[in-house]
């Protein structure tokens, strides 16, 4: 059984990844603090790696869709041709053309598509660290979703959290 102690640095390492938003990498930087300071707790420190795989997992994604936002944008770019096909110049002012909508129709989209799952990926994010504090709290383990898992738990941390899983919450 943990201690409220446990309980509560667990809860910790979830919310840490809230502290991106104050302290560059503090949603890195938090986990791996408590995992190093808290590396004979099994619960605390299988908390930790849990919480610091979804972030190191949730950067990977991030990445992945910013390289691929970057590179359709170009492709996009390139594919509508030069700036005098959607502007003519009026005088000093740059006006839209009355060229048809079915150019910009496929940047549209696919700046709808990443913006999609882009804030898919930050709400979930957001539910998931809610979800895995409040569970941390009541002394089970949230297993994340979508997760790499580059931290493996070790034997012993696996062995005290199946006995702790087990046990009917109270």
């Amino acid at each position: 059984m943990q201690s409220i102690n446990q309980k509560s640095i667990s809860s910790v390492a979830h919310l840490g990844a809230f502290s991106k938003y104050f302290i560059p990498f503090g949603n890195f930087l938090v986990p791996i603090f408590i995992w190093v300071l808290h590396k004979d707790k099994a619960f605390v420190s299988a908390n930790a790696k849990k919480s610091l795989n979804f972030q190191i997992s949730l950067f990977l994604y991030a990445s992945v869709l910013v390289t691929i936002a970057v590179f359709g944008l170009v492709i996009l770019g390139i594919n509508l041709g030069n700036l005098d096909q959607f502007y003519f110049s009026a005088g000093n002012d740059l006006v839209i053309s009355n060229h048809s909508p079915l150019f910009t129709t496929p940047f549209i989209l696919f700046i709808g598509i990443v913006s999609i799952l882009a804030l898919s990926l930050f709400f979930l994010e957001i539910l998931c660290v809610i979800n895995a504090t409040v569970r941390a709290g009541e002394g089970k383990i949230y297993n994340y979703p979508l997760t790499i898992n580059f931290l493996k738990l070790t034997p012993e941390e696996e062995e005290e959290l199946k006995e702790e899983n087990l046990q009917p919450a109270i």
